[in-house]
């Protein structure tokens, strides 16, 4: 376990006034608190999520505008192309806008970018390849915003094209005939944080409103929550809506693609949760874009039989192990190249010649996660390196990269990820550069726990834990809770499970209540954090369940196991607190 500096939330607020309001635990007061929810009509949002919280989509910029371009081109039969993206979001945000525009009659197809062959979102190429085919009109979904050639070429080949994205906006607008984008200066809507399948299913309830076809955003609601939750979007405001609603009606979703990928990657209803989805459906979703043809993925929501639907489930997974297998190989060189990193190297910035492009971002966001500092990994794509950057909290890659801008050819992305390419010849200027100008300190970049409140165990009940998990779904800015505890006497230690990596604790409390706590995947290295704080013999006591010295301050998430209809509340230790 890597030492970490340990801190405690100590924001203000009234945690007396929402105890009396909503009738919850002090603690689950302390959490809201902790995330800025303090107000009433905020805390009522965040507790209880209901579908009228949900925004007007008339309030994005150009949706009007949009609106009335789609609905000429439809009653015109003008043929429509829906230019999606190859990650969850854009594969997500292609499904949900040409189902809802053929449901109202457009005849409508998807082209989604292959990534190595057309690299992210629209350009001249594909623009090109839809004026051959006779497209009238080009939606763009989750890209584009930044596609200014693209969008220039259909406008000079008398292509109609509507741009609908989340990404950031440059110092140009692109010229399309609409741009709906929340994050647009001029665009008033209220939540700027939602991601591409939230605007492409805005569109398609703008759309059904003025068409009176009836057709809402919320018959999507399972494509938006995977894709709020996998795009890694704060989940606050309008977000944590879609995804804490979403995720009830992707637990009994009708979608056979969807039902068939839980049921391959084994996923029980009462289980999903976001880390499920972002760990095991969603991974499976973007494989195929990785790996192969992000039109795999998306055949599989449009499937329309259960026999078809378990086969291209079956087909995702079996590319997520594939792209599983590259990025453990591209992690293991990545992490040969940077070696030990010295304090200067505050971004690392790490080039491997022969690497897929498809998994430079998932390397990159593992870099970043086992050194806690900014990272860039390229590739050579073509005459040029291509990649991939993740960033940690106080520290804004797009602007990093915007001071860059002249040693890139392409940039574009969020405040923690981004992707770039740039010619081999500026790649040591860029590492010196973004090197220089990040304002980082040596401190920054020793992880932090950031604790919500000591909470002594005894304490805990199950009353208590059912209300902690209101407080889901979890993910920026809303962490998974987290307590500490000190001085807990450790009765005894043991190995769990058959390759020994996990370790069962007991415990006693300075009161005499007796735990059971439990550390997951990291047995060895909690053995020999245990042995450098106590000594070798101390643990071997522990080890054989006999009297020993060791007393433990320990970070943790309580939770209520159910083995064979005995409940007991036990402990999932996050850290152990080393001076």
């Amino acid at each position: 376990m890597k030492k970490t500096k340990w801190t405690i939330f100590n924001k203000k607020g009234d945690e007396a006034a929402i105890c009396t309001e909503f009738g919850c635990p002090e603690v689950v007061a302390r959490l809201l608190v902790n995330r800025d929810v303090c107000e009433k009509e905020a805390v009522r949002r965040f507790l209880f999520p209901k579908e009228e919280d949900l925004y007007d989509p008339f309030l994005l910029k150009d949706m009007d505008k949009a609106c009335d371009i789609i609905i000429d081109a439809i009653s015109g039969n003008t043929r429509i192309r829906v230019v999606g993206d190859y990650d969850v979001d854009g594969v997500m945000a292609a499904y949900i806008l040409q189902d809802g525009l053929i449901k109202l009659g457009a005849t409508a197809d998807v082209y989604l970018p292959h990534r190595v062959r057309d690299g992210y979102g629209i350009n001249t190429g594909i623009v090109n390849e839809a004026f051959s085919d006779g497209i009238g009109l080009i939606v763009t979904c989750d890209n584009g915003i930044a596609a200014l050639e693209a969008v220039k070429k259909a406008r000079e080949l008398g292509i109609t094209i509507v741009v609908t994205d989340h990404h950031e906006v440059g110092e140009t607008l692109v010229p399309a005939d609409a741009v709906v984008d929340p994050k647009r200066k001029d665009c008033m809507y209220p939540c700027r944080d939602i991601c591409g399948a939230v605007v492409a299913a805005k569109l398609v309830e703008a759309l059904g409103r003025k068409t009176g076809k009836g057709i809402k955003s919320t018959d999507y609601f399972e494509f938006m929550c995977m894709a709020t939750v996998c795009d890694v979007v704060p989940l606050s405001d309008e977000n944590r809506t879609i995804a804490s609603l979403g995720m009830d009606v992707l637990r009994k979703t009708k979608n056979p693609g969807l039902k068939a990928l839980k049921e391959v990657k084994q996923i029980a209803d009462d289980k999903l949760d976001e880390y499920t989805i972002g760990y095991y459906l969603g991974p499976c979703i973007n494989a195929a874009g990785r790996v192969d043809d992000a039109m795999t993925a998306l055949s599989l929501l449009m499937a329309k039989s259960d026999a078809e639907a378990e086969k291209l489930a079956v087909l995702c997974s079996e590319m997520n192990d594939d792209r599983k297998a590259k990025t453990q190989e591209g992690q293991e060189r990545a992490k040969l190249i940077i070696g030990d990193p010295t304090d200067d190297r505050k971004v690392l910035v790490v080039f491997m010649e022969d690497v897929h492009e498809s998994i430079v971002g998932i390397v990159a966001g593992q870099l970043k996660e086992a050194y806690n500092r900014p990272a860039i990994v390229l590739t050579r794509s073509g005459e040029l390196l291509k990649g991939s950057a993740r960033g940690v909290e106080g520290y804004n890659l797009f602007e990093a990269l915007s001071s860059c801008k002249d040693l890139l050819e392409k940039y574009g992305g969020h405040a923690l990820a981004a992707g770039l390419s740039l010619k081999e010849e500026n790649l040591e200027a860029f590492r010196e550069r973004i090197n220089r100008e990040c304002a980082l300190s040596v401190d920054d970049m020793i992880p932090v726990l950031r604790l919500d409140a000591e909470l002594a165990c005894e304490m805990l009940t199950e009353n208590m834990i059912e209300w902690i998990a209101k407080m889901e779904p979890y993910g920026p800015p809303n962490p998974r809770p987290l307590f500490a505890e000190r001085d807990l006497d450790l009765i005894s230690l043991s190995y769990m499970g058959r390759e020994r990596n996990n370790l069962l604790f007991k415990l006693k409390t300075p009161t005499g209540r007796i735990l059971t706590a439990k550390i997951f995947f990291r047995a060895s290295e909690t053995i020999e954090q245990l042995e450098r704080m106590f000594g070798k013999d101390e643990v071997a006591k522990a080890l054989c369940g006999r009297s020993n010295n060791i007393k433990l301050t320990l970070a943790y998430r309580p939770f209520v196991n159910d083995f064979n209809g005995e409940r007991e509340i036990q402990m999932n230790i996050v850290d152990i607190f080393e001076r």
